[in-house]
């Protein structure tokens, strides 16, 4: 009776090892796909082996905490009541005993100027009349910083054209066209040409890795929003 009993124990407890073992299957100690894990799933566990440098800011390394400034933009003036609040009779003079600043992007909206040409005539008959700018010869056009602020976006920032001009809407009311953003980098890359011509220049005859560390990443981002934007404003005529 008592082997017996022995017997179904060391079955029992065969059954309940293999059934601990089956819970214990997972994702990553079987062929079971990931989405059968549940809410058991293993804690994800980083490939990247630890570094030498201690955590968190390095030393020397500047921080970028923000401070107060000796000249604010603007000044609110938060004053205390008239009256005294115990027995209502008049306040003195006042005077700052703290001040605190705060760091705000003014309101971000585009700016119209408009350039009037104004005529008059000599008392010989003669007509004269003032000149735009060399820069203004639209009725309705862009201003350069708008363009540059769409060229950052695309070319450096790697935003889509769509979403470029999507953005540009969003932060300062003045949506974009993709064509409008070709245009602007064409100009660009036509305008930095002499400044990427002349980086080329400097690092002939020396080493590649030389010239990187010498020019940094600036030259590169030249160079290469000048052909990104020549490729494109290519494809654009192309495809009219």
């Amino acid at each position: 009776m008592q082997q017996m009993l022995m017997a179904q124990v060391d079955a029992l407890r065969i059954e309940v090892n293999e059934l601990q073992a089956r819970l214990n299957l997972n994702s990553r100690n079987s062929s079971k796909p990931s989405s059968s894990d549940g809410l058991n799933k293993p804690q994800p566990k980083s490939l990247r082996k630890a570094g030498q440098r201690p955590v968190g800011g390095q030393k020397g390394h500047k921080g970028h905490t923000l401070c107060q400034v000796a000249e604010p933009n603007v000044v609110v003036i938060h004053a205390p009541p008239e009256r005294c609040d115990v027995c209502h009779g008049p306040l003195g003079q006042t005077s700052v005993v703290e001040a605190r600043q705060v760091y705000d992007l003014p309101d971000l909206r585009y700016q119209v100027t408009e350039h009037r040409v104004l005529q008059s005539m000599c008392t010989c008959g003669k007509t004269h009349r003032g000149v735009f700018p060399a820069d203004v010869t639209a009725a309705v056009q862009y201003g350069p910083r708008a363009k540059a602020a769409a060229v950052h976006l695309n070319q450096y920032q790697m935003l889509p054209l769509k979403r470029t001009g999507e953005v540009m809407g969003d932060l300062f009311d003045m949506p974009m066209s993709e064509a409008t953003i070709l245009s602007a980098n064409a100009e660009a890359a036509q305008v930095l040409a002499p400044t990427v011509t002349a980086s080329h220049r400097a690092g002939v005859g020396e080493p590649a890795h030389r010239a990187r560390r010498r020019d940094g990443p600036a030259r590169e981002q030249i160079a290469a929003l000048a052909a990104r934007a020549g490729h494109r404003e290519a494809d654009l005529a192309g495809a009219t």
